[in-house]
């Protein structure tokens, strides 16, 4: 059967394989069953937002502890509307995810057109090869504005691979509300799409030069409007996760190098051989140097920023997408796509080399450490521990910023930074190897004269601690200060399960 456009199948065949592809990503994302510590940060802002407060973490603290605006402002909308606030933004990430999924046959179709003028064979294996992709699919649940990000990141491409370079403004400015490096990547797509390729048009000349302006204007109301209310050009968190170039290199490298054999090894081999295979020749030169040039580009911004602690590879979902598309339109132009068992073919044994990650090895060890008890397993049983058993008005101290503070609605410190402008700010070298987690002053956050400070990353155990409880080596400085050891003692909570809560309490408070 013919369908519309040329293409077999019809849209009722379409619509049957966009619906399958989801299906696949959802429970792909569902195995993870992953769950990110900091969107709590951003929904504690968006709860102190839409209670009057601003756009705070500690009322009356005027921080820029959140790096994604607008992810805050749609949290907000849901809260607003009673939903749960995790619930909302594991729909909200979902929805993105299915946007990107419906989007990119039409972009196979534009880089590849000779390939898809009959076929909607090579659109269709991009989805299930979206779909077998674990960083996508753990991310897409996690509560966090990745695909989101992602989404504008796909819908921008699109625009410059069109030569839309008003839709890549307007995209542009969405993606600078969402993630700090909105503004790179939306500069880049915006004057991707002012290249040639267009209409000579005196009209056409006038909008792509309107699209650079909608961009322009975008970035310095949203930097002005920043640097007012916060103080800084940059948030806070770009200052608390950088400062030592050698220091982020050392996380860096080996977050990218994972990344390379993960998944991008696989795309790069096929895309070669592809292209060796005459699929170079039917695509548009500009265009494809210019996405090799942009992946290139976020391979060594995230390498330089030193990566990212967590599993899965959060700062690369965003070119996922572009590089499974690429591939596929390259595999597809080589002829490779032309016959349903040879897509099929292509589609598993692809799928099959991008599944390892998701079930083994070091990206989904770190997901597993990071849902267990010691760490959000057991940040969740303190924070509803400490929230009903201890009395309003109380401060506290710690290093995982998200749930506890937002589910206790204590003023709280942490360790890192994150929201702590001179701790984020202060020079040190990073030597622990824990990217965004290397900024550190004991003394200083011991002047804030907490009620509670929690060691140790959050304790918990079996039984009450007797002993002095072991602090990470980022909280040596507070444990060995004389200040805490002359007015601070050991304690204990009990939580959920017959487990216990080691912290430790200021004398008197």
């Amino acid at each position: 059967m013919i369908g519309s456009g040329g293409r077999i199948g019809g849209r009722g065949a379409g619509f049957l394989w966009f619906v399958i592809a989801l299906a696949l990503l959802v429970g792909h994302g569902w195995t993870f069953r992953f769950v990110i510590d900091d969107a709590f940060i951003s929904f504690r802002f968006a709860e102190n937002m839409l209670n009057g407060h601003g756009l705070v973490f500690n009322r009356g603290e005027m921080v820029e502890g959140y790096s994604n605006l607008l992810w805050v402002h749609l949290s907000a909308f849901g809260m607003k509307l009673g939903l749960d606030p995790l619930l909302w933004a594991r729909i909200m990430g979902t929805v993105a995810m299915a946007i990107v999924l419906a989007l990119i046959p039409g972009i196979v179709g534009i880089l590849a057109p000779r390939a898809t003028e009959t076929s909607a064979i090579p659109g269709r294996s991009a989805q299930v090869l979206m779909a077998a992709i674990g960083a996508g699919a753990c991310w897409m649940l996690s509560g966090l504005e990745t695909p989101l990000f992602t989404l504008w990141a796909v819908l921008a491409w699109r625009m410059a691979l069109k030569r839309n370079p008003i839709g890549a403004g307007i995209v542009g400015v969405l993606l600078v509300l969402t993630r700090p490096e909105g503004p790179a990547l939306a500069l880049i797509f915006t004057i991707w799409a002012m290249a040639p390729g267009g209409s000579d048009s005196l009209m056409h000349n006038l909008r792509r030069w309107l699209g650079l302006l909608i961009l322009l204007l975008g970035i310095a109301v949203f930097f002005i409007w920043r640097h007012d209310v916060y103080g800084w050009w940059l948030p806070n968190t770009y200052y608390a996760n950088t400062g030592d170039f050698a220091g982020q290199l050392k996380t860096g490298l080996p977050y990218t190098l994972s990344f390379l054999l993960s998944y991008m090894l696989s795309l790069a081999v096929v895309s070669g051989a592809a292209g060796m295979g005459g699929g170079f020749s039917t695509l548009k030169p500009r265009d494809t140097l210019y996405g090799a040039g942009l992946v290139i580009f976020w391979l060594v911004y995230t390498t330089v920023i030193g990566g990212d602690m967590l599993g899965m590879f959060r700062f690369f979902v965003p070119i996922l997408p572009i590089m499974v598309i690429g591939t596929v339109a390259l595999a597809a132009e080589a002829g490779w796509l032309s016959r349903p068992l040879s897509a099929a073919v292509f589609t598993l044994v692809l799928g099959l080399a991008l599944l390892p990650a998701s079930f083994g090895g070091k990206e989904r060890r770190l997901v597993s450490i990071h849902m267990s008890e010691a760490n959000l397993g057991g940040w969740i049983l303190a924070g509803d521990a400490m929230a009903a058993q201890l009395p309003r008005g109380t401060v506290i101290a710690l290093g995982p910023a998200g749930y506890i503070p937002w589910r206790t609605g204590f003023k709280a410190y942490d360790f890192y930074g994150l929201v702590d402008p001179e701790i984020a700010h202060k020079d040190m070298e990073f030597t622990h190897g824990y990217a965004g987690h290397e900024k550190h002053d004991g003394a200083l956050v011991l002047e804030r004269r907490p009620d509670y400070i929690l060691i140790g990353n959050v304790d918990i155990t079996d039984q009450p601690r007797t002993k002095l409880i072991p602090p990470l080596n980022r909280e040596v400085d507070i444990v060995t200060n004389e200040e805490f050891q002359k007015n601070y003692e050991q304690i204990y909570l009990p939580v959920a399960g017959g487990k216990y809560l080691n912290l430790f309490r200021r004398k008197g408070s």
